[in-house]
């Protein structure tokens, strides 16, 4: 059911078609394919994807006739060429592909097609096979290019093919095929476009406002805290600038500043002082703690201040976090504590060194998220960091030594990253000096999605096991998940822990590239754990019971709405990777000196904005989120570079030179581009998306 997207998944079969004839993975190339596997005594699931399958082929006749449709059995000893034949003569325009057990074995192992006979003595010959219900596109040259579940409508699906034939081609750069497609390219859905605005609402909530953030679990305790919450939306808006909007930073500036100055206040960080001071239900030795969030341990807190300010410096090239007290933590008490309060100065480089220190005095296999215990999932956080304050500052390799001291640690002392089971273990007791694995499913997707940063090898080793046995497949198509026993916990402790035990999962698929199990996981939420629109953001309210009276999952927290889910939708196939790879940095720089969207109104929602650099444009899509709302966005880095021409939907409302606008269509409703100082301003009304481009001359 999963797939390995270390590269661009190019499936080779040898098959039977309903004629009889052989028919090979080569017999696909030159058009378009869609490819579904099902069985001719399917009852529910396959008439229904047939159907859906048909009205898409019709709709597909108004923008191409090169999209072919193959029926591929899972069930070859009932399905023989001649009984597809027969069978498909309802769909003319299908070929049915079938074959000998061993190679329809093969050919869903390339698809990474899950289906399984189970014994059904209503069905013909006593057995029916649940399978994976995913149609899948294939390009020209047989790559698997995008995927729909059995949720989608024949309309979405025909969108989707026709954005992808018309619009969106395997992309050439420097005359080499890019091995990933150039997300920048694609317009946001606008479940993504909602997701970012969720955040930028969130943020912008007025001090001591937590609404939407708090959790079932007492004292703002657990893995949903306020300081999780922020973390993991950061990670969400930096891989949506970094790999999907790359030339909106107006975008993602200021909600950032405004998540960085939450984060730095004492409902986040000051209860931690009396949260972790041993015992609890490890029994672990009392210890006196520091009330600096930062000093010692506190993993959990430390590392995402020091991440979110090195994403901040590398993305926009700002090191205003880097000034001495930049991040202070600052707590005026009044009726208790010191007469002077509480005030803890740090900033970008102190927090980094801190963090590196404290983890070589652990041996490198990390730093504690509360005595004694080194979660490795909290560890995966600084990493990252050290990466990207190395990409920064052009001169350091702490990220190197961490890992490389890390892999040392882990194996030395903690028995390896992983068990002989092949999970991972989830922390060190270094007071008993032994690993232990907390079980259930979301560590090991947590722990996954983080670590396949900088340990690719290892995670993709061992992630189609985990997934599988992590996911539960529903009659609809839509995949739910093992919930390792939560719902047996009482109550407090398992508002503790179940954090997101579902978003996890799905964090993960994404991360991987696993666009079969994440489109799937995200089906059922959206149809089971009730998506929200509030002020133009997409929310699914808290949820504290964990099934509904129908059996199905619905537990819903705050840190899975606010952050896990955002991020599931808005990364990338290894976003987290490349971005670890290859940050803007000192040795990165063209980035910075690249046309973009440096102010965008907060009631303006952009669904593409990228410079491509070989033809010298700026794309850029734009619309306000409600109706009644407007709002502008600014440009930089416009003049200088020679002639220009602007055209919005294709018509041309404006030209200029290196020196300035020059010529206006002041006709179309709207738009009136002016020149404010170095930038080139537009204004944005209406809710439908309107393209833009901006060229330069050669």
């Amino acid at each position: 059911m999963s797939m390995d997207t270390s590269a661009p998944t190019r499936p080779t079969f040898s098959l039977v078609n309903h004629d009889g004839q052989t028919f090979t993975n080569a017999d696909l190339h030159g058009a378009y394919s869609l490819v579904f596997f099902g069985f001719t005594n399917c009852a529910r699931v396959c008439p229904r994807a047939l159907g859906r399958l048909s009205d898409v082929l019709t709709g597909l006749e108004r923008v191409t006739d090169k999209v072919n449709v193959y029926y591929v059995s899972v069930d070859p000893g009932r399905d023989t060429p001649e009984v597809m034949k027969t069978f498909l003569k309802k769909y003319p325009s299908f070929t049915g592909l079938t074959g000998t057990t061993e190679q329809i074995d093969a050919a869903r192992k390339e698809f990474r097609v899950f289906a399984k006979a189970k014994e059904d003595e209503n069905a013909p010959g006593g057995y029916a096979v649940p399978h994976t219900a995913i149609t899948y596109l294939l390009d020209t040259d047989g790559y698997i290019v995008d995927h729909f579940n059995d949720a989608l409508d024949a309309e979405t699906v025909i969108s989707h093919i026709s954005k992808r034939i018309n619009i969106v081609p395997r992309v050439q750069v420097d005359g080499t095929t890019n091995a990933y497609e150039q997300e920048s390219l694609q317009l946001l859905t606008r479940e993504q476009v909602a997701s970012i605005r969720h955040i930028g609402n969130l943020a912008r909530q007025i001090k001591g406002d937590w609404s939407y953030m708090m959790g079932g679990s007492d004292m703002n305790d657990g893995f949903g805290a306020y300081r999780y919450q922020m973390g993991y939306m950061f990670y969400a808006l930096t891989l949506a600038h970094y790999h999907r909007l790359p030339a909106a930073p107006g975008v993602f500036r200021e909600t950032m500043e405004r998540l960085i100055e939450k984060m730095l206040e004492a409902d986040v960080w000051f209860y931690w002082h009396d949260a972790s001071v041993g015992g609890g239900f490890m029994q672990t030795p009392a210890k006196n703690m520091t009330y600096d969030p930062i000093k010692t341990d506190n993993i959990m807190y430390s590392a995402y201040v020091q991440v979110m300010s090195a994403m901040y410096n590398s993305l926009f090239d700002d090191d205003r976090y880097a000034k001495p007290g930049a991040l202070t933590m600052v707590y005026d008490t009044f009726l208790f504590g010191p007469v002077e309060g509480y005030k803890f100065e740090w900033d970008q480089k102190s927090i980094n060194e801190q963090v590196y220190w404290n983890m070589v005095e652990e041996g490198y296999i990390g730093v504690a998220c509360e005595p004694w215990c080194i979660y490795q999932i909290c560890n995966q956080v600084p990493i990252l960091a050290f990466r990207l304050n190395d990409a920064i500052s052009g001169q350091t390799s702490v990220a190197e030594e961490v890992t490389q001291g890390y892999l040392k640690a882990w194996e030395d002392a903690g028995g390896g990253i992983l068990t002989q089971e092949g999970v991972f273990n989830t922390f060190y007791r270094s007071d008993i000096k032994t690993s232990l694995v907390v079980p259930g499913p979301s560590g090991d997707a947590w722990a996954g999605l983080l670590m396949n940063a900088w340990n690719h090898d290892l995670v993709q080793k061992v992630y189609n096991d985990r997934i599988n046995e992590s996911v539960i497949p529903q009659d609809d198509g839509t995949l739910s998940v093992v919930t390792g026993g939560i719902e047996d916990s009482p109550l407090n402790r398992r508002l503790i822990g179940s954090g997101g035990v579902f978003g996890w999962i799905a964090a993960w698929a994404a991360e991987m590239g696993d666009e079969d199990t994440k489109t799937r996981l995200l089906a059922y939420a959206d149809k089971h754990i009730n998506p929200t629109i509030v002020n133009g953001g997409l929310l699914y309210p808290r949820n504290d019971a964990v099934y509904n009276a129908n059996g199905n999952f619905v537990m819903s927290t705050p840190i899975f709405s606010n952050s896990i889910m955002p991020l599931t939708r808005l990364n990338v196939k290894h976003g987290l990777k490349r971005l670890y790879e290859n940050p803007w940095g000192a040795k990165n720089r063209g980035h910075y000196a690249e046309p973009a969207l440096v102010e965008v109104d907060f009631d303006v929602d952009v669904y593409r904005a990228v410079y491509v650099k070989e033809s010298r444009r700026l794309l850029f899509d734009l619309a306000v989120y409600e109706d009644g709302k407007n709002g502008s966005v600014a440009l930089d880095r416009v003049f200088g570079r020679g002639e220009w021409t602007l055209t919005c939907d294709g018509r041309e409302i404006a030209r200029g030179s290196k020196e300035g606008v020059e010529d206006v269509d002041e006709g179309v409703s709207g738009v009136l581009v002016s020149r404010d100082g170095s930038l080139l301003r537009l204004p944005v009304v209406g809710t439908g998306v309107v393209s833009y481009v901006l060229q330069w001359a050669a």
